[in-house]
């Protein structure tokens, strides 16, 4: 069976990019916008998620992504619906 989103095991607990789950819910409200909106339900900084800074792949801008606990990933999930 294929992931559905890729999930990180690198650290001590499971990961996945808001940014990915942001696309593949196809959430219609920008990411800036929608990211913080989410996180005012009550997630907590490096609990819940972590801030990851890359740089893009074609400009070379900086963007900001989250780096999301299955467990707020699933919230996630279930308050879009």
């Amino acid at each position: 069976m294929n992931n559905l989103i890729k999930v990180d095991y690198s650290s001590e607990r499971p990961t996945v990019s808001a940014r990915e789950l942001h696309r593949f819910l196809e959430i219609k409200t920008e990411f800036r916008h929608w990211f913080p909106r989410m996180c005012e339900y009550g997630f907590t900084e490096g609990r819940d998620y972590t801030p990851v800074i890359f740089d893009h792949p074609q400009n070379k801008q900086q963007i900001k992504d989250y780096q999301l606990t299955i467990s707020m990933g699933k919230e996630l999930c279930m308050l879009q619906r």
